[in-house]
């Protein structure tokens, strides 16, 4: 099963201290395999100490592509 079709990290231009990452899987199980594998588990543990507010995440549904 493929994993990710991409997964990117963003800055925004103006708070440089604000990131974002940005993801494409598969699937919802896609998804869910990297949440629960050893490589999301160990760059999150080194990732979160560095926040200094709650992190956010939304799923959400593509409606429209532009290409």
């Amino acid at each position: 099963m493929k994993v990710a079709f991409f997964l990117e990290l963003y800055r925004d231009k103006s708070n440089t201290n604000q990131f974002f990452t940005y993801s494409y899987w598969e699937n919802e199980q896609a998804l869910e395999k990297y949440r629960n594998s050893d490589l999301f588990k160990g760059v999150w543990e080194n990732t979160k100490q560095y926040f200094n507010q709650k992190p956010e995440a939304w799923s959400v549904d593509k409606l429209v592509s532009l290409e």
